[in-house]
């Protein structure tokens, strides 16, 4: 018979474990409780930033609001492309390992297109001219169209080409690749020698990357302006140079020397992605729809007056 000073302990302390075990577990269930809190919250704080970030990027704002993204995008290429833009050396030997490449394809052509159009009269100086204009008039003047005369389809165009900058810039610094002009491919640097601008001079290398030329972001963004001359303009001409536009890009680039065949497959490679993404932004929650193709907007802007008929 157990005594009963000896059974009162043995309750007591049993009663204590006991007691015990249910404080600890209101303990981990409150631990477990603000975990999962505290990821629904994080979870929900970090969709809240995703939608808001849509809805910025599905957005168009006034003028100088717009011109600022641009600026400040133009930027940030500068920055990153002095920080990581790679070597000339580097630019070399990766463009002797694309050249082995084309050859191997079968489309090593580059020598033979530009002596076609010298030895052909074929307008070198204009293309040469054409390929300066197409990048840094062509395109931002489609920009303003679209923004004026298209303001809902304003958002996709300039989110595609951020993106597309984006991408090019990554592909600039993880693989710099020098330019036909720049190695011993028999290639002359017609830029230089039949237009006012030397690609090559201190002042131009202030805004142009000279191992850029993996992917031809002029043939990735000239959609663009073949979009804004078919949905903008009022003439025949204009529309249909809007359908041929990125052809004539595609060989401008190459005839000057400025970028291989596989170049022009890298900018298409780069821009669609991007198109997909941008599309997909401008339908933001809550949002108008800015993809090509929108209704005007409400302040009155619209396509270009047509010309009246004959």
């Amino acid at each position: 018979m157990v005594p009963r000073w000896r059974s009162s302990l043995v309750r007591r302390s049993t009663g204590q474990r006991l007691s015990r075990r249910p404080e600890g577990g209101r303990d981990l269930d409150a631990l477990r409780g603000a975990l999962v809190d505290g990821a629904a919250s994080a979870g929900g704080g970090v969709a809240s930033g995703l939608r808001t970030a849509r809805r910025a990027a599905a957005s168009v704002g006034d003028g100088r609001r717009e011109a600022t993204i641009m600026a400040a995008a133009y930027g940030v290429y500068l920055v990153v492309r002095g920080l990581w833009g790679g070597t000339l050396e580097e630019g070399r030997a990766n463009a002797a390992a694309l050249i082995e490449r084309e050859r191997d394809l079968g489309i090593w052509v580059e020598p033979a297109w530009q002596r076609a159009f010298a030895e052909n009269n074929l307008g070198l100086p204009a293309w040469s001219a054409f390929y300066v204009l197409s990048q840094v008039i062509v395109l931002p003047l489609a920009l303003f169209l679209v923004y004026r005369h298209r303001r809902a389809s304003y958002a996709f165009l300039r989110n595609m080409a951020l993106l597309s900058w984006a991408g090019g810039l990554a592909w600039y610094a993880l693989q710099p690749v020098a330019p036909p002009r720049l190695i011993a491919s028999g290639l002359e640097d017609t830029v230089s020698t039949q237009t006012p601008v030397a690609l090559d001079s201190d002042l131009v290398r202030l805004v142009y990357n000279p191992v850029a030329a993996m992917p031809s972001l002029h043939v990735g963004m000239a959609p663009v302006v073949a979009w804004a001359l078919w949905r903008l303009t009022p003439w025949w001409w204009s529309r249909a140079l809007g359908l041929v536009y990125p052809v004539l890009v595609s060989v401008a680039v190459v005839v000057t020397g400025n970028h291989y065949v596989l170049d022009i497959a890298g900018g298409v490679a780069v821009v669609l992605p991007a198109a997909v993404v941008a599309a997909w932004l401008a339908r933001a929650p809550g949002g108008a729809p800015t993809v090509p193709g929108g209704s005007p907007p409400s302040d009155g802007s619209g396509p270009l007056p047509r010309a009246a008929p004959p």
